[in-house]
């Protein structure tokens, strides 16, 4: 049985094909037996789109057996039909409305919140339906002035009429004129979830199908502030590799690592089932090492430089005993992964310590300090400075930004960094401004204890590997766009810290709209949002001889795939193929 559903002015029609594999809504039917025939004239049913609204049609259909009569466009049946018919029609069908596909594509694409898009669209609606109203009014002026002979000659459609009133045009929701109809922000959020749930299990093949050797994690309550559950308060925690991508993506009720111990047995199974490596380094923001204590000090104690320095007693204490903490990582991963303390969150502890951000000393502090915490490869700065020289740029002293580009950096190891840390603080000690103010705050001692253990320690120097610094290599660039090898600079990405993993938070709480949210819409925001940084990741990478499509929809190019795949014997994506053996990971 075919209902002929036509699409918008312009597109082919669509005929929508009645699943010849249902049973009745009593289940009861007997498919040898049953027949569906038309019973009478469809109905139409409006579409929300991006530009305004338009209609489909489906035919009312019978069973023969039940005598029970139904709609073709209702949602169930439309589920059953073939992938080659829902991929061409044109709308996502509920009980009562329809969302064009382009809406939800706009609304995960641009990340807007569901009050954002509702309000666009109704807008978009009352802007056609004003634009209709004025083009109806202007045609009724033109047929006025005609018979009044605005035109040089009048006509006699002014005889034949017996008023001179025009028929109203109507209200915008009037059912027997525009029939408009109105977006609620609820009813997006309900198309978007069960979207979401159609794309579920790709996207769960997509996050258990990448992998790395150096990985990232770092905990935050920037998004998971606007979930609220009955457990109260979680915290996010993200996994990444040494590309920026995302491996895993958990919320914590606790931040010990016994809730981490589940995401981290999965991670293990995922590298044991695909046969890869396991990584040997991990950069985390805290419990990089075994726990210690270190006392409060005195009232006055910050006063006086020599609680600040660092004995040979003070270094066999923090190096002696055991150093090795049992994290989730290490006890459920990899027994031989080596954990190290990210740079960043260690100079930010510093730098909570001072007064304020905007005491005078404060920003010299922080310049003296990065330098102290980090070397600059001399063969890549000697590099940088001959392709200054061959640009015409004199003096040849690269800007900061450049260097950070260009050159590779190493944290050295815990004496050299000891040293350096220990010369920055014994600089700015008790440093004030003009007004007296002094640049440390009292807590100041108690931070530079803690993270000193961590420096004697190791957990913030660089690894020692054969190949070098941890920086991957990014292509070159013409500096300053001038031709010739000699201005062909190398871009160095680093591979150290959760750096990156703030700019995720960053964007993942954009993803997440809104202030409180669903833990359904919470998902579905959230898993969307990760695999399309993962995507975008991959094409950030470029990576020669690799093809990916400039959009991104997992479902689409999932089945594209399979399809390339089953008629031309090969993948259109290849890079982007997806092993249906699911690790379990939840």
């Amino acid at each position: 049985m075919k209902a002929p559903l036509p699409l918008r002015p312009g597109c082919e029609p669509v005929e929508l094909l009645s699943p010849a594999e249902n049973l009745d809504e009593s289940g009861d039917g007997d498919l040898g037996t049953m027949a569906w025939l038309s019973a009478g004239v469809g109905r139409p049913r409006v579409i929300i789109g991006t530009s305004g609204q338009y209609y489909i049609l489906a035919s009312r259909l019978t069973c023969t057996v039940c005598k029970k009569y139904w709609f073709a466009d209702k949602p169930q049946w439309v589920d059953m039909l073939p992938s080659r018919f829902q991929n061409i029609l044109p709308a996502f069908l509920t009980y009562k409305k329809a969302l064009c596909k382009t809406v939800l594509d706009e609304l995960r694409r641009t990340g807007k919140s569901p009050n954002d898009m509702a309000n666009q669209l109704n807008e978009a609606l009352h802007l056609k339906y004003e634009r209709a109203h004025l083009a109806y009014l202007s045609t009724v002026k033109n047929v006025l002035d005609g018979e009044r002979g605005v035109y040089g000659q009048r006509t006699i459609t002014g005889a034949v009429r017996g008023t001179t009133t025009p028929a109203p045009f109507g209200g915008y929701g009037d059912a027997n004129g525009w029939c408009g109809v109105t977006v609620s922000a609820h009813y997006l959020v309900e198309c978007l979830i069960q979207q979401y749930h159609r794309q579920e299990d790709t996207l769960n093949y997509l996050l258990q199908g990448t992998f790395g050797q150096a990985l990232r994690a770092d905990h935050t309550r920037k998004v998971a502030r606007k979930v609220v559950l009955a457990s109260g308060t979680m915290s996010s925690y993200a996994v990444m590799n040494e590309n920026w991508m995302i491996l895993s993506w958990v919320m914590l009720q606790s931040e010990s690592d016994k809730s981490l111990e589940p995401m981290y047995e999965g991670l293990s199974h995922r590298y044991i089932s695909a046969g890869i490596p396991k990584a040997m380094y991990q950069w985390v923001d805290r419990d990089c090492c075994a726990s210690f204590n270190i006392p409060n000090p005195g009232p006055l104690e910050h006063l006086d430089w020599d609680s600040w320095k660092t004995t040979d007693a003070i270094a066999a204490d923090a190096t002696s005993g055991h150093l090795i903490n049992t994290c989730a990582s290490r006890s459920k991963f990899n027994n031989n992964i080596s954990i190290k303390l990210d740079l960043f969150h260690c100079m930010r502890r510093f730098t909570r310590e001072c007064v304020s951000e905007h005491h005078p000393l404060h920003s010299a502090f922080c310049k003296f300090l990065s330098a102290a915490f980090t070397v600059v490869d001399q063969t890549d700065l000697q590099r940088l400075k001959e392709a200054y020289v061959f640009c015409g740029i004199e003096p040849a002293n690269p800007t900061k930004q450049h260097i950070r580009q260009h050159c590779r950096t190493r944290v050295p190891p815990p004496k050299e960094l000891l040293e350096r840390v220990e010369g920055v603080l014994h600089r700015f000690h008790l440093e004030s401004d003009p007004d007296g103010v002094p640049l440390f705050k009292p807590s100041m001692l108690k931070m530079w204890r803690i993270q000193r253990v961590h420096i004697l320690r190791g957990c913030l120097s660089d690894p020692v590997l054969a190949e070098g610094i941890h920086y991957r290599h990014g292509g070159t660039v013409q500096l300053n766009h001038v031709k010739g090898e000699g201005a062909a600079v190398p871009v160095w990405i680093p591979v150290r810290g959760t750096s990156q993993q703030e700019g995720f938070h960053y964007h993942q709480a954009k993803w997440v709209t809104g202030t409180v949210v669903s833990t359904e819409l919470f998902q579905a925001q959230g898993m969307m949002g990760v695999a399309r940084w993962n995507f975008q990741r991959l094409l950030d990478l470029k990576l020669p001889g690799v093809r990916l499509p400039a959009v991104f929809d997992p479902v689409l190019i999932m089945e594209l795939n399979k399809l390339s795949e089953a008629v031309t014997g090969q993948a259109k994506y290849p890079f982007l193929r997806v092993s249906q053996a699911d690790t379990g990971e939840r």
